[in-house]
């Protein structure tokens, strides 16, 4: 059975459209990442699935309930929003047994999920004994995702888990979603390639209140225009006959001050356009040709870059 269905779903705010007609599925089991910058309508999408915002047409339906309108289907879905919603002066643990209650689960199933949890997110001594108020960004962010999860859900859906935490803490967290993938189904919002790049089964590629692009991202990449991307840098502002060289070269080309990236599906691109550089005696501080990446293809699908 699918987890959650999304069909032709609309919300305005004013004059904005937030979301227009968007339909997708998630099957049980799954992590699906909504890709995309703020105002794609992520987080709209997840607030109406969350049953937090009532759509104004279509319908998101959470096994078969649409949970903005039938309270019976709210207790198995968890939700993290991007800001906090903790209490800064109780510890983690206060936090996590209050909003249980809230949901109506006993203080003995709290504390046999808690159990559960704490190996899972590394909770530890922190979590139980400090102020939310003394917490790193990685122990709010963990600990705001213990408390979506107080009522053991079906569904778990997160925005932005991982903006603002360091490397080490962001893999941390990583690690902590797969395993939940083991018995939940996940949706997480996020601009960060990295987060779709290890915790995708699907990535839903957003772009102004639609979906532009859905797959794995393997297959995302092998749908693309083009293959291949050639990243050059130069060392200084170059003359016309460069600048019309390097345009010519491919029928994309994206530059930020000194720097051009260019699309092709011709690896030879970039020895041909490194000896033609050298004739013009350019000097380069960076000549690459690689595969593309996820925010390639973001580019590709949507016209924005988000690096």
């Amino acid at each position: 059975m699918d987890a959650i269905v999304c069909e032709e779903v609309r919300k305005r705010f004013g004059e904005v459209e937030a979301l227009r007609g968007v339909s997708h599925t998630v099957p049980k089991g799954e992590i699906h990442v909504l890709l995309g910058p703020n105002g794609s309508g992520k987080s709209t999408l997840m607030k109406i699935a969350a049953g937090v915002l009532y759509p104004d047409g279509g319908r998101v339906l959470v096994y078969g309930k649409e949970p903005y309108r039938d309270f019976s289907v709210k207790g198995m879905i968890g939700y993290a929003p991007q800001e906090y919603t903790l209490y800064e002066m109780l510890t983690g643990l206060e936090n996590y047994m209050f909003y249980a209650g809230l949901e109506g689960v006993s203080k003995r199933e709290a504390l046999e999920q808690y159990g559960r949890l704490r190996e899972t997110l590394e909770l530890g001594e922190w979590f139980e004994k400090r102020k939310v108020k003394t917490y790193s960004g990685g122990m709010a962010r963990k600990a705001s995702i213990a408390v979506a999860l107080a009522s053991d859900p079906e569904v778990l859906i997160l925005d932005e888990p991982t903006t603002g935490l360091d490397p080490d803490a962001r893999r941390k967290l990583w690690d902590a979603l797969l395993k939940l993938k083991r018995e939940k189904t996940l949706i997480v919002a996020t601009h960060i390639f990295e987060d779709a790049e290890v915790l995708a089964d699907k990535v839903v590629i957003m772009h102004r209140g639609e979906i532009k692009a859905v797959g794995e991202v393997d297959e995302l990449k092998r749908k693309a225009e083009y293959s291949f991307a050639v990243d050059l840098e130069l060392m200084e502002e170059p003359g016309g006959e460069v600048e019309q060289l390097i345009h010519s070269s491919s029928e994309i080309v994206v530059r930020t001050g000194f720097t051009y990236r260019l699309y092709t599906n011709d690896p030879s691109l970039m020895p041909e356009l490194k000896e033609k550089l050298a004739e013009l005696g350019v000097r380069l501080l960076k000549l690459e040709l690689r595969h593309i990446s996820l925010a390639d293809v973001y580019f590709m699908v949507t016209g924005v870059r988000l690096e």
